[in-house]
């Protein structure tokens, strides 16, 4: 018998629980998503994409490397296939992690967590160039119809994107500019931390 519990003991000491880290980059890993793990004040999960997510190419305005924690980058991987559908195989974002408050509060916003990502822009062959300031029809769907009745079709491809992202439960927020005068030129997706997510898609659609 005492020989039985040393067996069992020396068979498992070895084991370590896996981190919220460790299952978080391992969905990246299942995604076939490349990328390099960072450490950066704020972001409980750091990771620098150096690849497409989902199959979508993010590309900065400013020419700045993609650094976000790792909870939002499998929501883009997961997200990339409804932007594929639709044409489009660029995302260009104009802010990622940045340490900043929001707007008339002394809140830090999710930027400074790595966990939102602004988009002005889309493009893809197919899709053409899109542009959310000038291409988002604003006004249009409810509560019972998402997508309402756009005029042109790039309207029509924003608004279908952002009923997809909102109802995906795949975010916790995604603004555009029906939300606010703040996001009047972009589209903002933000998730949860990592450890604050129970299961990759929540049941509550981030309608805003």
């Amino acid at each position: 018998m005492r020989a039985a519990l040393i067996a069992i003991l020396i068979g498992t000491a070895g084991v370590a629980t896996a981190s919220p880290a460790d299952h978080c980059t391992a969905e990246l890993d299942a995604r076939g998503v490349s990328y390099h793990a960072v450490s950066r004040s704020g972001i409980a999960i750091g990771v620098e994409i150096i690849g497409p997510l989902g199959g979508v190419t993010w590309i900065s305005t400013a020419r700045a490397a993609l650094v976000i924690d790792c909870s939002l980058a499998v929501s883009l991987a997961e997200a990339g296939p409804y932007l594929r559908a639709l044409g489009v195989e660029q995302a260009k974002w104009s802010s990622a992690f940045s340490r900043r408050t929001v707007r008339g509060s002394g809140r830090p916003s999710k930027h400074s967590y790595g966990l939102a990502i602004d988009v002005p822009r889309f493009a893809g062959q197919d899709a053409g160039d899109l542009t959310v300031a000038l291409d988002y029809e604003q006004g249009l769907g409810d509560r019972v119809d998402c997508l309402g009745q756009p005029a042109t079709q790039g309207g029509a491809i924003l608004k279908v994107m952002q009923c997809q992202l909102a109802q995906s439960g795949l975010f916790h927020l995604v603004l555009s500019p029906d939300y606010d005068d703040a996001h009047h030129d972009h589209f903002h997706l933000e998730a949860r931390p990592w450890t604050e997510r129970p299961q990759l898609r929540a049941e509550r659609p981030a309608i805003h």
